[in-house]
């Protein structure tokens, strides 16, 4: 290149130029720029890049044209003026700084958490490809006094909308009672899951790993398995063809190993360790199963998923359901059946609306109950904010003045105070994230009882979660600065140089004194729900239900060796009885069944529990009249005999409870058509639900088998725990004893889990979301009045040391350090007071009816109780203030007053 005089400079830096530059300058500097550039023009390209440095060393101000840009670099210089003032100022007002920063990373920490937890939530299921067009078939159903809405539809209505909807591209059934064990050679593992018809990967966008999307699920016995579980099965071998023996399963005793997907990933909705083809099922050797898909009442089982064409009419596919439906419904109004179609997105996010849902879900209406009370404690730190730049505003008033008079103008003031929101903002963010990831651990280890033992959050921070934090930051920033901004640059020169703290929002009530007392009001409330929640929390778990619990723990069983598993504990020198049941009382709704009496002319709903003989005894009923079980009933034996309780006597109307043995009642349930049995015990009424489920009061006990066998598929993946063994023990060493029961349990049974649980732990179990709820906001409690005592603090420095002369003058008239004291925080706790008087109604109705609204049977509040929160704030608060004023009145009124 070198000697080339034919290089021409480059176009683009030369038309860059010409367009920023001053007209007034720019035909003498492009002369000395193209002067330059021939000196060089031998260099070749060397030259050019010479040429286009030069251009963009000159673009500063003072050579760029006078136009809009100019504008932008003037606004540039006023921010950076705005920032190094804020910077003084926040340095300068240290510990009014650090109250601010300190409250909002609080707040912002458990901020940054809702975010996190909200983007899970709404992200769930978006891998799903056709999302959008994806509905699943829900059932509200109306039975016998009570109406339920089910997430399960039956087989029937999918193929009737199959074949009858145009707009349906494809139909997908999965069927949730998958329960088995999978077993090659000497190696066995117990899976879950669903039958699924062959379209599961057309509808869903679960990767499949190995195998054919197309033909996985075709064929009887066709089985798709996790990947987790088939690495646990076989290994690095390639599964794909292996055939599986299939044990505890009433479907199909062999399959083959089809396909190996993708394990489903935490924000799905569905979890699963296999699937197997519906075909499996509907070649099932038990009839009924193979005409289940016909059956148009039977709901409780299916998943419906519809893949709906482009611009599907939702509302006539509803209608079309109605009419499908309608022939049945006028036969049985009393048990109607409407369909319905619900979105995919709503799968989770609506998990309080629906019963059988097949995966983890979250309530919609805890999903509220924390956005509200995120937002108390970010309201709270705001007010903090707010109030403490307002009562600055004293000392920052000649400032405004200053600038006001030197001509700025209103909303220059106001970028000003807007800056240094949002700078203070940034700062509590850094260190809010710092915080998030020492109540992250906490706040994943709560327990969710629609999360149904899955894991549902993972809470982690990403690229895309960042910027969120950052214009979350810059949203509280604006909260939190728009009123003192607005407020202060409104301020006129004049009253700037005089009083500018006399702020009023209402004629007579100060703007400061208002955020004060709201900001303790939401700590009163948050403090009063903690408490009274915790105590219904305590109320539930110490509750008598009418029978005993305590030192029973409880085993599932499972596997064929039932008998030799009882009789094994019952040797050991722990173990003080046992018994089987089908139930666990007290946790959750029994099995319901229909009571006739004898003459058929009375019919009441009755809940259910099948025991063995030991069972009454073993959790000491109180026997009113009659016995229990004498003998043992044989597996090929039919009941014949029933023991009931008190309240269903009265609601039969058969006499007193000595009058009614051996008294004839029919009974019909889902496992028993209409027989005759003979009434031979009666029981004290007892509690047989949880507090907060509504349930029928009569109750009775049939008899259970004493060769109970294994227990059907169905069963045991519903959790109708039909086998499960209760063990009353008396030891000083519980881990040991449960050691023992677990290595008996291994020996007999060595695949199935040893799943053992006390039985008070079960009750606390069912309550564990209040016990969540309590925790929740007792954390958030403690952070909002936390940041409302670093706020009062602030405000009580502040406002005694705009006092200290006034404070100095009543010392040298003989004041007393407690008339000072008393002077100084009457207004503060006149305003916690009033606080307490707007946040105890607000609370109360919180608590009845959204927190603790679900319990039939609520504890008794006391007035220690409902007055918690404003005993504590108020506590708090007076040695907050108390110190502080003590420390003030201490000073040397000479060390005040000698310069004036």
């Amino acid at each position: 290149m070198k000697g080339n005089t034919s290089i021409a400079p480059p176009k683009l830096p030369l038309k860059f130029f010409r367009w920023f530059c001053n007209p007034e300058f720019t035909e003498d500097i492009e002369g000395d720029l193209l002067e330059r550039f021939e000196k060089r023009k031998e260099k070749g390209v060397a030259a050019k890049w010479f040429f286009t440095m030069e251009v963009l060393k000159l673009f500063r101000p003072g050579i760029i044209r006078s136009f809009n840009g100019i504008k932008r670099l003037n606004n540039y210089g006023m921010f950076k003026n705005h920032l190094k003032t804020s910077i003084r100022s926040l340095r300068k007002n240290a510990l009014f700084s650090f109250i601010n920063i300190v409250g909002l990373a609080i707040s912002m920490s458990v901020g940054i958490l809702m975010i996190l937890f909200l983007t899970e939530v709404f992200s769930y299921d978006d891998f799903h490809i056709k999302k959008d067009r994806i509905y699943r078939v829900t059932t509200h159903a109306k039975q016998p006094g009570r109406e339920l809405h089910f997430a399960t539809s039956s087989f029937y209505i999918g193929n009737e909308l199959n074949e009858q909807v145009s707009s349906v591209e494809k139909l997908l059934v999965l069927r949730e009672d998958l329960y088995a064990d999978l077993k090659i050679n000497e190696k066995a593992i117990s899976i879950t899951g669903f039958y699924s018809t062959a379209s599961f990967f057309d509808v869903l966008s679960f990767k499949l790993l190995k195998g054919n999307p197309n033909t996985a699920l075709a064929s009887p016995g066709g089985i798709v398995l996790a990947e987790s579980v088939s690495k646990k099965l076989f290994g690095n071998d390639d599964p794909l063809g292996q055939f599986v023996t299939v044990e505890d399963n009433d479907d199909f005793q062999k399959g083959i190993i089809t396909g190996i997907v993708e394990d489903p990933p935490i924000n799905s909705h569905l979890q699963f360790e296999a699937l197997v083809s519906m075909k499996t099922f509907e070649t099932s050797p038990k009839k009924y199963r193979r005409q289940a898909k016909y059956n148009k009442a039977l709901i409780s089982d299916y998943h419906v998923y519809l893949l709906l064409k482009e611009n599907a009419e939702i509302a006539e596919i509803e209608s079309l359901m109605v009419e499908m439906m309608a022939e049945t419904n006028s036969k049985w109004p009393q048990a109607s059946l409407t369909h319905f179609l619900q979105p995919m997105e709503t799968f989770v996010t609506d998990g309080d609306s629906y019963v059988r849902e097949p995966g983890p879900s979250f309530s919609q209406r805890l999903i509220y109950i924390m956005i509200g009370l995120t937002t108390i404690v970010l309201l709270s730190a705001c007010f903090n904010y707010t109030n403490l730049s307002l009562a600055r505003a004293l000392r920052r008033s000649k400032e405004i003045g200053i600038r006001k008079v030197t001509g700025a103008s209103r909303s220059q003031v106001f970028s000003q105070f807007m800056v240094e929101a949002v700078l203070l903002a940034l700062f509590a963010l850094v260190i809010s994230i710092g915080l998030f990831y020492l109540i992250r651990p906490g706040f994943l280890n709560l327990p969710n009882p629609s999360a149904k033992g899955y894991q549902m959050f993972s809470l982690n921070i990403g690229y895309k979660q960042l910027s969120y934090f950052f214009l979350f930051a810059i949203g509280i920033a604006g909260i939190a600065g728009f009123l003192p901004a607005l407020i202060l640059s409104k301020l006129k020169a004049r009253v700037a140089f005089g009083d500018a703290s006399n702020i009023r929002l209402i004629q007579g009530v100060s703007f400061r004194r208002i955020l004060v007392i709201l900001q303790f009001a939401l700590s009163i409330s948050l403090i009063m729900c903690a408490v009274l929640v915790h105590k219904q929390y305590q109320f539930a778990l110490n509750y008598d239900l009418g029978f005993a619990t305590e030192n029973i723990i409880h085993i599932d069983l499972e596997g064929d060796n039932l008998d030799l598993l009882e009789h094994e504990y019952a040797q050991l020198p722990e173990v003080i009885q046992t018994s089987r049941s089908s139930k666990i009382l007290g946790v959750a709704k029994a099995d319901a069944g229909i009571m006739i009496s004898e003459d058929r002319s009375d019919t009441i709903q009755v809940m259910l529990n099948k025991i063995d003989g030991d069972y009454l005894e073993m959790h000491e009923f109180k026997i009113l009249a009659g016995s229990g079980f004498r003998t043992a009933l044989r597996e090929d034996e039919r009941i014949r005999q029933i023991i009931v309780n008190e309240e269903l006597l009265k609601s039969l109307k058969l006499g007193s409870p000595e009058e009614v043995i051996g008294k004839k009642v029919w009974f019909k349930s889902s496992d028993y058509k209409d027989i005759s049995l003979a009434i031979v015990g009666v029981v004290k009424d007892f509690t047989s639900h949880s507090l907060t489920e509504e349930s029928s009061k009569s109750f009775a006990f049939i008899q259970l088998p004493m060769n109970q066998g294994k227990r059907t598929s169905k069963e045991r993946f519903l959790g109708r725990k039909s086998k499960i063994l209760g063990i009353k023990i008396r030891s000083n060493d519980l881990l040991t004893t449960i050691e023992k029961l677990e290595n008996i349990y291994r020996e007999i049974d060595p695949i199935h889990p040893f799943n053992a649980r006390f039985y008070d732990d079960e009750i606390a179990e069912t309550y564990k979301n209040y016990k969540a709820s309590y925790t929740i906001i007792s954390f958030l409690a403690f952070l909002a009045t936390s940041i409302s005592t670093m706020g009062l603090l602030g405000m009580v420095i502040f406002s005694t040391e705009s006092r200290m002369k006034e404070i100095s003058i009543r010392k040298v008239f003989g004041a007393g350090i407690q008339n000072l004291m008393l002077l100084l925080s009457r207004s503060f706790l006149v305003m916690i007071f009033l606080a307490g008087l707007i946040a105890i109604p607000i609370a109360h109705h919180i608590i009845n009816n959204t927190l603790l609204s679900n319990f039939l049977y609520q504890a008794k509040f006391t007035v220690i109780d409902t007055l918690s929160g404003l005993l504590f704030v108020f506590f708090i608060g007076l040695i907050t203030i108390g110190l502080q004023v003590r420390r003030v009145a201490l000073h040397n009124p000479s060390d005040i007053l000698r310069d004036e």
